[in-house]
């Protein structure tokens, strides 16, 4: 890590997310903030270092997580399609070789092929897991983007000050760009959380419509 001018704040390194085995599964927990006390204000560089850590760790952990997650989707979703199409694939050979084997009629395994193919489709459609996965990508790449927008942005304020010879560090702009880019995360998550909600409420009344009609 270079070292920063004097009466400038740091700019630290991207902080490492974790990976433990009780994390992985576990949901996005609450940020705590820990409210500066008065007489730590009286070094502003330290506390703004902190303050961007926290913010860091808040983002790569979020990316991490929703990182994850896809994985775990992702697997699932490519196992559901695989076996729908060869379950799929299978109900239809099934009746063929039963009647050209001199069976005479076409066995009846060939339409609980079909059933179990439709389920695994339809376990994927309703409960929503590949379009999850696809959805953990795109939350996970406006997290990146924005963290690094972020991380810019502080760099070119801590250089310009730096550069100018700025003796005291403008407390304020640097709160305000801490507050937005916190904020901006939080939204990212509702986005994500609202998609899901609304994706979860159509399945169920699709399900709800197609057992009306049995």
């Amino acid at each position: 890590m270079s070292t920063a001018a004097a009466g400038q704040p740091p700019v630290p390194q991207p902080a490492l997310a974790e990976e433990t085995g009780r994390g992985r599964q576990s949901d996005l927990r609450a940020w705590r903030f820990r409210l500066p006390e008065a007489q730590e204000w009286q070094r502003p560089e330290e506390v703004l270092r902190r303050l961007y850590e926290e913010a860091e760790a808040r983002a790569v952990e979020a990316y991490g997580w929703y990182m994850r997650d896809r994985v775990r989707r992702r697997t699932l979703s490519r196992v559901l399609r695989a076996l729908a199409v060869a379950l799929g694939s299978a109900g239809g050979v099934v009746p063929l070789a039963s009647v050209v084997g001199g069976g005479g009629r076409p066995s009846g395994w060939g339409y609980v092929l079909l059933a179990l193919a439709g389920a695994c489709y339809g376990f994927d459609h309703f409960l929503g897991i590949s379009s999850g996965w696809m959805r953990d990508m795109r939350t996970a790449q406006k997290i990146q983007r924005r963290l690094q927008e972020f991380q810019f942005d502080w760099a070119a304020r801590s250089a310009e000050e730096a550069r100018s010879g700025q003796s005291e560090v403008d407390v304020a702009w640097y709160l305000n760009l801490l507050r937005g880019f916190v904020l901006d995360l939080s939204e990212i998550m509702m986005d994500e959380t609202a998609e899901w909600i609304a994706e979860f409420q159509s399945g169920l009344l699709q399900l709800q419509t197609q057992v009306n009609r049995r």
